[in-house]
């Protein structure tokens, strides 16, 4: 037990505390207008520098708010028992301004991560799309329809201009339990994975490329995780 629940108060705002320290200090609280002041205050801060996030902390915050706790001047209690002396409660102060700058950096760096995450999709589809389009309108485009198939379509746009091919597949059947469909690229008789579908995927499309005349483009039937080889053939399509 913390014989100076004060001290926690930073603690308490940020929600850091166990059941028991939370207790002591909502005890405290009760009869200690100056601590219920300074909690709502760092409340207030956790809730302005949470919604901080668009904007990123000056990197030297951190080391600002550590070097003033340091700083501080240690004065003794003029009442043993009764309050810490000043010097603590304002390190409790200041490490506890430091925990928030560290969350609003962590927050920071997260979100611009998944921004970055982000704008690296967006520019692998445009990518992906432009290929698409370059395939499509070459003039060897030529249409690829499985005709063994047994259910759905496995279909490839070729080029040999392009060294390339847009695959599409959909309404393929289901397959047993533990099994999933893996694509491959087949050229003379070395099949290379192209993917592990999900278990549940039943449709797709994507840019193959680096395809030569002969190459074979081909789905199969294969456990969860995927086969070093085509195990099931279940569609294929030459590009000639």
């Amino acid at each position: 037990m913390n014989e100076h629940p004060e001290l926690l108060n930073g603690a308490y705002a940020l929600d850091a505390l166990d059941d028991i320290e939370r207790a002591a200090v909502e005890r405290h609280l009760r009869t200690c207008p100056t601590c219920a002041v300074e909690v709502a205050e760092f409340a207030e801060a956790a809730a302005r520098l949470g919604g901080a996030s668009e904007a990123a902390p000056p990197p030297e915050l951190r080391n600002r708010v550590l070097a003033a706790a340091r700083a501080t001047r240690q004065t003794p209690s003029r009442v043993a028992g009764l309050r810490p002396p000043r010097g603590r409660r304002l390190a409790a102060v200041a490490a506890a301004v430091a925990v928030l700058a560290g969350a609003v950096g962590t927050t920071w760096w997260v979100q611009e991560t998944r921004v970055g995450d982000e704008r690296a999709r967006v520019v692998a589809a445009q990518q992906e799309s432009a290929r698409v389009r370059a395939v499509l309108a070459a003039p060897d485009a030529t249409l690829r329809v499985s005709s063994d198939v047994p259910s759905g379509r496995f279909t490839a746009v070729y080029s040999a201009s392009q060294e390339a091919a847009v695959l599409t597949f959909g309404g393929l059947g289901d397959v047993p339990s533990g099994k999933t469909y893996q694509l491959w690229r087949i050229s003379g008789e070395v099949p290379r994975n192209l993917s592990v579908l999900p278990p549940d995927a039943r449709g797709g499309s994507r840019v193959v490329e680096d395809l030569a005349p002969g190459d074979k483009l081909a789905v199969s039937v294969e456990n969860e995780g995927g086969a070093q080889q085509p195990t099931f053939p279940y569609a294929s399509v030459a590009m000639s």
